[in-house]
């Protein structure tokens, strides 16, 4: 069984939204449309009792009010658009002066408030009325025209301007679809998908162009096609529950698989459909369902099953009284009781049909009931009638093109002449049936290589995806081992940064750690100054330096004297310290001697350089000093950072533990005995004096001042130095102390001291000579 287009058009309209409620948004007008798919009446009701009971406001600023909290007045916006529901109501139960004139209605509100943008959608309302309703596809496209030609003088940011476009292209396309080639209906269509792509997310608009173009192309048979884009739309549309439109999706694809001869799914969605339609109580879709129905189960030869709905259909075209559908309904019962072979009641429903076609004489239907008429008269013996009736069929099928009355009007002509005994005009009919015949079978045949060669096209087109999956499986398996090695290396990689930070920082600990231990071997435990250890690593470096430029000056490999580089040394002895920790404790000892370290630190700074050489004993050595300079300037300056230390320290205020009695008691003294000399110690012979040897001659010098220091209680220095031809011999091999006082003795050291007294030099002697050495400071020479 076969719908007519305009039918079908019919039924799309019906259930689809012309997009009305979005710039709106008045619940009870809103509720008013959602109803127009299944409840039309109750939707006319809401529509007709908003406009009675509610007066129209024209106060300012009211034309464009979309809420709806004063329920006793309605603007002109919400008017328009209750007139708008009104008129679609009113199409849907078929009642066309009606919804005439609610539309005129909507007009007039429009006219007097101005309202430009609503003007369009009452324009595409009235399209779509003039073409369902009236069948004027030429006023239907010259109003399409109009409304198009308003979208382009509206701003593109118009409110719902895209949705208005939509539609507009939709049913342009569906008109098209209905009568034009199919070519132009399908440039039609694709204007309408470019735009709905501008928005993607309404997939209601989607569901709709899916089913107007799945329709068209099931018309035009182009199978494969159709079942893409209606199964598209209706999974879309059971995904988002659009109750309506998965009735629409149902009766196409039932018609669709029908056609295609698979009717056992035909025949799942013929009933899904009609059980939605029962439900709402739609009597023109349940008819439309119902007659699917029972042209399905008369096509599997279940004429019973199709009797049964066939009479259900026929009850309801009784209600609704439209003539062409129950003339159709007659007519398929008549059919059905012929192939059942109770000619009888066929004859009785085939002079209802042509009663009821007697208002279309040239229609389809009535040549085919003529037809019908005829072969049950033949059934009957009655050859001469049927001939009759069947000749007339086959003249106006002829006249309407219909190839396929043609064809069975020629083999039902064969059999009425064959029962007269005209065998010879029998021939003729049947030869020439046999060749319409051959040209239909010809015409299927092509038609299925089409079909097969789409199927063909579909089956590569699935191979190549198949091989494609599969490569991307395998792709897919690689990127996930690729990922799975990338993960590996990246832990291995921050375990091995985890490793080497931790290395790193065990490295920078024992480096600190090193530092520290460094610091504190090199440094005296209580003043923090350099130890003897310092002292023992970088004098001989010192002296080396000092060696070494003398042999490159030796050797003419530097221009400047040698002796730029020479060092002066001052070892002296602070009194206090000798016996502070038995006078005055361990933590009040240790305090001073901590701030006596501090406080040299920060004086001694510059060329200078300053070693705790032992408990009371410290060593200055002072680089690149001038030549002329006298040795009591640097006994002057040792003796002066002892006396600011005692003086600073009795002038800060007492901050320790210690008791205030014991702090008042305590008074440090300023004396220090400074033994001073220089190197190179011999002026002929660079290298002959080393480090070790050099600080004997310091001690000994120190030794000496403090020997002047106790006998005068006063700070004393004293210095030595070898004459310029002190010979090298003297000193070398020897014990260094035993020869400094020879050479004191013979004359080969000079002695500068502080003290105005004689030095007796016989402790430190071991000769039976005993000779006094008589110092005077103020001349700077030894007696």
């Amino acid at each position: 069984m076969r719908f007519s287009r305009p039918f079908l058009g019919l039924l799309l309209w019906l259930t689809s939204s012309m997009a009305l409620a979005s710039i709106h948004s008045s619940p009870v007008l809103t509720n008013a449309e959602e109803l127009l798919a299944t409840a039309p009446e109750q939707s006319l009701e809401i529509s007709n009792r908003f406009l009675a009971q509610r007066r129209l406001t024209t106060g300012a600023n009211r034309s464009h009010v979309n809420n709806d909290t004063d329920r006793s007045i309605r603007t002109p916006l919400h008017t328009v658009y209750a007139y708008l529901i009104s008129a679609r109501a009113y199409a849907h139960l078929e009642q066309p002066l009606e919804a005439k004139a609610a539309l005129q209605k909507a007009y007039q509100v429009v006219e007097e408030h101005e309202l430009k943008h609503t003007l369009v959608q009452v324009m595409l309302t009235e399209a779509s009325l003039t073409w369902h309703l009236v069948g004027d596809d030429k006023q239907a496209l010259h109003k399409l025209d109009e409304v198009d030609a308003a979208l382009n003088a509206l701003p593109d940011n118009s409110l719902n301007i895209h949705d208005v476009r939509f539609n507009s292209a939709l049913l342009r396309a569906n008109i098209l679809a209905a009568t034009a080639d199919s070519e132009t209906a399908l440039i039609a269509y694709e204007r309408a998908r470019s735009q709905l792509s501008t928005h993607p997310e309404n997939l209601r608009d989607k569901v709709e162009f899916q089913l107007s173009l799945g329709t068209f192309l099931l018309d035009e048979k182009q199978h494969e096609s159709a079942l893409t884009e209606l199964l598209s739309a209706f999974w879309i549309a059971s995904e988002n529950e659009y109750t309506a439109l998965i009735a629409r999706a149902n009766m196409q694809l039932a018609q669709l698989y029908f056609q295609q001869g698979v009717l056992k799914q035909a025949l799942e969605h013929a009933n899904q459909a009609a059980a939605f339609f029962e439900h709402f109580s739609l009597s023109r879709q349940l008819s439309a369902s119902q007659r699917l129905l029972a042209a399905i189960y008369e096509q599997q030869a279940r004429y019973n099953f199709a009797l049964v709905h066939y009479f259900n259909a026929l009850e309801i075209e009784q209600n609704l009284s439209r003539p062409k559908p129950l003339a159709e309904v007659h007519f398929a019962i008549a059919r059905t009781y012929f192939e059942l072979s109770h000619y009888p009641l066929s004859d009785r429903y085939i002079q209802d049909t042509l009663r009821l076609a007697g208002a279309m004489p040239n229609s389809q239907l009535t040549t085919q009931a003529i037809l019908l008429q005829g072969q049950i008269h033949l059934a009957l013996s009655k050859p001469k009638l049927a001939e009759k009736e069947i000749q007339t069929a086959l003249e106006q099928a002829q006249a309407q093109q219909d190839l396929a009355t043609v064809t069975r009007a020629y083999q039902a002509l064969s059999a009425a002449l064959e029962a007269q005994g005209q065998y010879q005009q029998a021939l003729a009919m049947q030869r020439e049936y046999e060749r319409l015949r051959a040209r239909q079978t010809e015409t299927e045949q092509q038609s299925q290589a089409d079909t097969f060669k789409q199927q063909q096209r579909v089956v590569e087109r699935q191979l190549q995806m198949d091989e494609l999956q599969r490569q991307l499986d395998g792709a897919r398996q690689e990127q996930i081992h690729l990922q799975k090695v990338n993960y590996f290396l990246l832990g291995s990689l921050g375990v091995l940064l985890v490793i080497v930070y931790l290395r790193h920082r065990a490295a920078v600990m024992r480096q600190i750690e090193l530092e520290q231990l460094r610091d504190d071997f090199y440094a005296h435990p209580r003043t923090g100054l350099r130890n003897l250890r310092m002292l023992n690593a970088k004098l001989p470096r010192s002296l080396e330096k000092s060696n070494a430029n003398f042999e490159q000056w030796y050797l003419n490999d530097m221009i400047h004297q040698p002796l730029s580089d020479r060092l002066r040394f001052a070892m002296f002895d602070v009194a206090f310290l000798k016996d502070l920790f038995l006078h005055h404790g361990y933590q009040y000892a240790q305090d001073i001697e901590r701030q006596l370290g501090e406080y040299l630190s920060d004086k001694v700074t510059g060329t200078g350089r300053l070693y705790h050489f032992s408990d009371a004993l410290f060593i200055y050595i002072e680089t690149n000093w001038e030549e002329d300079a006298q040795p009591d300037a640097l006994a002057h300056f040792v003796q002066s950072l002892i006396e600011d230390f005692v003086a600073h320290y009795h002038q800060q205020p007492d901050d320790s533990d210690q008791d205030d009695t014991l702090s008042a008691n305590i008074s440090l003294s300023t004396q220090v005995c400074v033994g001073l000399a220089e190197y190179p110690f011999l002026p002929r012979a660079y290298t002959s004096i080393n480090d070790q040897e050099l600080i004997e001659i310091l001690l000994t010098a120190t030794n000496k001042a403090c020997e002047l220091a106790e006998q005068s209680g006063d700070s004393h220095w004293v210095h030595l130095s070898a004459i310029d031809t002190a010979p090298a011999a003297s000193f070398v091999n020897t014990n260094l102390r035993h020869a400094c006082l020879r050479g004191i003795d013979s004359g080969l050291v000079k002695v500068k001291t502080s003290a105005n007294t004689s030095i007796n030099w016989q402790t430190d002697h071991e000769s039976d000579k005993k000779r006094g050495l008589i110092i005077d400071d103020r001349s700077n020479k030894s007696v």
